[in-house]
Formats: structure tokens, C-alpha cells, sequence
């Protein structure tokens, strides 16, 4: 977790180059009764507001064997979907229902060792880092941030815990009220949303 992860930008562009500029992200988890949470896996359906409107269709699951402690190494799968609500309409038909929804404001750069997402979440600042996992460490360093501090935990997971040490009661949903997520979208220059835009929520 970071004090404002856009302080991080100065010393990315001296490394790397900005690959997708800030945008809005919007996602909701799907499961059924429980059994992806159980097993550890995810299915997401993304909306990306960015100058392009994308949406994709995410599953992943534990990567075998993994043992670096701060490095979180899970299997990946992921296709674009042209039409969010029409596989919203699928996912409720095969017997997967919304089981949680949340919001970020993403920037992403490419380094010549792998991707770093800078990310603004309504409960704090984060930087992400994918790649192999030496080159992980290497990039960390590069980057001025010490490995050993790195967390393994989902956004969901650190959510929780977030909310336990504000004494809040739990909840699985984290977005951002309609006056914050303005007020972020003229910060981070993010462009406004194009006319028509399809929710997946």
C-alpha cells in the first residue's frame, strides 16, 4: 500500500513507458454458491473506461507449486468480451450470480522486466507488479520499493482488513461514491465516459 502511488510516476518514466493512461475500471466477481471463493479461483467481468471501452471476461486460479513468500503467482485466462451485459446473461444462466463488485482508477507501465499497475481504490493507493519473479525483486528495487515488504493478498482480502481496522462492519463491495470517483476522474485526467456506454452491472 502506498501514501499516493502517483508519486511513483517520476521515477517509472525513467525506466519504462506509459502503456495505458489512467481510466476507470469497473468489475464484478461472479460465483456459485461459493465454490470458485472456496478453491481459491476468480471469474471476473471487467469494464475498462478508457479511450477504447473494453470489457474481458477473466478467470484465474492458484498456479501450482508456488512458494515465494510477498508474490502472489496465479494461472490466468482472459478473452474480450464484445458485449458485457449479453455475458452477464450467460454467467446468470450457467448458475453464477454477482457476488461482489469494485471500482479502481488504473495507469499502467510496461518496463523492459514486465508491467507495473498503478492503482487508486476506494480504500487506498497500490502499485502491482507482473512479471517473472526474480525480475519482480529487480524491478521493486528499480522502482525504490523494498521486496520484502510486498504483499500477497487479493484487493478483497486487503479490503476486509481494511475495513476491521476502521471499525467498520464487513461488506465485499468497494466503490467509490459519485463525488469521489468525479473528483479522481479530473485529477488523473481520466476522459469522460463515451455516450452509451454498457454496464456490466
Amino acid at each position: 500500500m502506498l501514501g499516493d502511488c502517483r508519486d511513483m510516476e517520476p521515477r517509472l518514466r525513467s525506466l519504462g513507458r506509459l502503456c495505458t493512461p489512467w481510466h476507470f475500471e469497473s468489475n464484478t466477481v461472479y460465483d456459485r454458491d461459493g465454490e470458485l471463493a472456496a478453491s481459491g479461483r476468480l471469474l471476473r467481468l471487467r469494464c475498462a473506461h478508457a479511450a477504447t471501452q473494453t470489457s474481458t471476461l477473466t478467470f484465474k486460479e492458484p498456479a501450482p507449486d508456488h512458494e515465494n513468500k510477498g508474490i502472489k503467482s496465479r494461472i490466468e485466462r482472459e478473452i474480450i468480451v464484445q458485449d458485457p451485459n449479453a455475458m452477464d446473461a450467460i454467467l446468470r444462466g450457467l448458475g453464477y450470480a454477482p457476488r461482489l463488485r469494485y471500482e479502481k482508477f488504473r495507469a499502467v507501465w510496461e518496463l523492459p522486466q514486465g508491467l507495473v499497475f498503478l492503482d487508486i481504490l476506494p480504500f487506498g493507493h497500490f502499485l502491482e507488479i507482473e512479471a517473472e519473479p526474480q525480475s519482480i525483486t529487480d524491478i521493486a528495487q528499480a522502482i525504490g520499493l523494498e521486496p520484502g515488504s510486498a504483499m500477497d493478498k487479493s484487493y478483497h482480502s486487503l479490503h476486509r482488513s481494511w475495513r476491521r481496522r476502521q471499525g467498520l462492519a464487513p461488506l465485499d463491495d468497494f466503490v467509490f461514491d459519485e463525488a469521489e470517483r468525479h473528483l479522481l476522474t479530473i485529477r488523473l485526467g481520466v476522459l469522460p465516459r463515451p455516450q452509451g456506454e454498457i454496464h456490466a452491472d
